[in-house]
């Protein structure tokens, strides 16, 4: 990625429609906003809806900054910008806030996601997406979808918060 997006002074470039934030500066942003949507009323916030999608990959972006910056030293994600258990969030039903297993499907044209139920009539990923049955197929690895790789890794570290 080029050091200067464009002639902006504040780092927007037209021709791919990108704004260059300092990753420091982007954490903090995020910490504020988690301070304050914990201060808001009972689940006003969906996770994995709403805005907090568009957070949740900030926060990714935050994390992969901080891969490249500390390297060798990189701690893993820094759950303090991720939602929590706070009542100010409302988390969807079923898998994969219950912990249950996962299955890596590949959508056609859609990439590949991790499903919670291969039974379901109407399958829906962890990320949310949803597809026609004929439409996907089961598969082996890790999907391509960065939200559903997230989403059990949140779990897991929301289940071991919990029992602190």
């Amino acid at each position: 990625m080029p050091k200067k997006t464009g002639d902006d002074p504040y780092g927007y470039d037209r021709k791919t429609d990108t704004v260059r934030v300092n990753r420091h500066d982007l954490a903090r942003l995020l910490l504020e906003f988690r301070s304050l949507a914990e201060r808001q009323e009972p689940q006003s916030w969906t996770h994995m809806h709403d805005y907090d999608l568009s957070f949740e990959r900030l926060a990714d972006a935050v994390d992969a900054g901080r891969l490249v910056f500390y390297g060798r030293d990189y701690k893993g994600t820094d759950y303090r910008m991720r939602c929590n258990l706070s009542p100010a969030y409302e988390w969807p039903e079923h898998a994969p806030y219950d912990g249950g297993e996962v299955t890596t499907v590949r959508v056609v044209g859609h990439g590949s996601h991790y499903l919670p139920d291969l039974t379901d009539n109407w399958p829906k990923a962890l990320c949310g997406f949803s597809w026609a049955p004929e439409e996907g197929k089961p598969t082996t690895g890790e999907p391509s979808c960065p939200e559903c790789r997230r989403e059990p890794l949140l779990v897991k570290f929301l289940r071991s918060s919990e029992q602190q």
